[in-house]
């Protein structure tokens, strides 16, 4: 990982950075220095929105990884994002934004992907821990808004699971839109707006109320409270995991993510370690944003230069996933 970073540019004004001797830092344009801890050149301040999931990818590095649940969960999300496009990836360059702990680099990687990924949290800590010594890895903390890599230079840009989170996702969308080259490709998800989300429970969901409260916890007792709400709803929600009359019921006051049994997952165990990392996710996000599909189609028409053919945009998975093609 990161065994060449020839291609970082400064995120303020596009031009070459280059290491300075003696110390661990890249110097931009104007002497801007850019420190590298751990290996890895950081283009952000260590406290920023999305310090929460920096801790959190830290607690569960390996969660999600495919190669570590023994299922290919990530690996069927990318392919069905990418529309029949993972298996010829070899090659090619990919842009991956928001990388959390990894677990669509694996798989990009897995396919001979060329991979340059970045995450605004601490999260690319743990990310490098699980894919750190691939050479076709390069990995960076950075701003989706600030991106330092080259624009127009890859062929395929990823961003699943990240834009509902970023302060304005429609300018996220034309930051990585001007990193693709032309005949790329751009491929996106996000929360998809529904009516009962905006339903107070318990009519609608009740996540609303308890994030509302998680939120105006202290940084450092968030992980802690969301812990013991789901320590008191998941041994109720698995007693009765087969019965969907009960399991409708407990979801009216139960903000606990749900996965069984539609995941596979081996066991118990499992099943609580992903409840638990998402149920957090969905509580200590400093921004929940959601798109209709008529929206994000709507928006990816808009942008310049215009698609080369019509946005494929569907409903599912995360929401609402995108396919875009830029004119070559």
């Amino acid at each position: 990982m990161n065994s060449d970073l020839s291609r970082l540019v400064d995120p303020d004004s596009g031009e070459s950075i280059r290491p300075v001797a003696g110390a661990d830092a890249l110097v931009g344009a104007g002497g801007r220095r850019y420190p590298v801890i751990g290996g890895i050149p950081r283009f952000v301040p260590p406290e920023n929105y999305a310090l929460a999931f920096g801790l959190q990818w830290k607690r569960f590095p390996k969660t999600q990884l495919d190669s570590y649940t023994g299922l290919r969960l990530s690996e069927d999300r990318l392919a069905r994002c990418l529309r029949g496009e993972l298996g010829g990836l070899a090659g090619k360059r990919v842009l991956e934004a928001g990388s959390g702990a990894g677990r669509f680099t694996e798989v990009l990687l897995k396919y001979g992907a060329t991979v340059d990924s970045f995450d605004y949290s601490a999260a690319v800590d743990a990310n490098a821990e699980n894919n750190g010594d691939h050479p076709k890895l390069t990995l960076v903390q950075a701003d989706i808004r600030r991106i330092p890599f080259p624009q127009a230079s890859y062929d395929v840009v990823v961003c699943l699971g990240v834009l509902q989170h970023t302060p304005d996702p429609e300018q996220s969308i034309r930051c990585l839109w001007e990193m693709v080259k032309p005949g790329g490709v751009l491929v996106i998800d996000h929360y998809r707006r529904k009516l009962r989300n905006y339903l107070p429970p318990p009519i609608g969901v009740a996540g609303m109320v308890y994030r509302w409260i998680i939120l105006r916890l202290p940084g450092d007792r968030q992980f802690a409270a969301v812990k013991r709400i789901v320590d008191f709803w998941f041994p109720l929600m698995w007693r009765f995991r087969d019965s969907k009359l009960a399991q409708f019921v407990i979801a009216r006051f139960s903000p606990v993510v749900m996965y069984y049994p539609h995941f596979g997952l081996r066991d118990r165990q499992m099943y609580y370690e992903w409840m638990l990392l998402d149920t957090h996710d969905a509580m200590t996000d400093t921004y929940k944003h959601r798109r209709t599909p008529g929206q994000m189609y709507r928006f990816l028409r808009s942008l310049r230069p215009c698609p080369s053919s019509e946005p494929v945009v569907t409903a599912g998975g995360n929401g609402v996933e995108a396919f875009c093609r830029k004119p070559g």
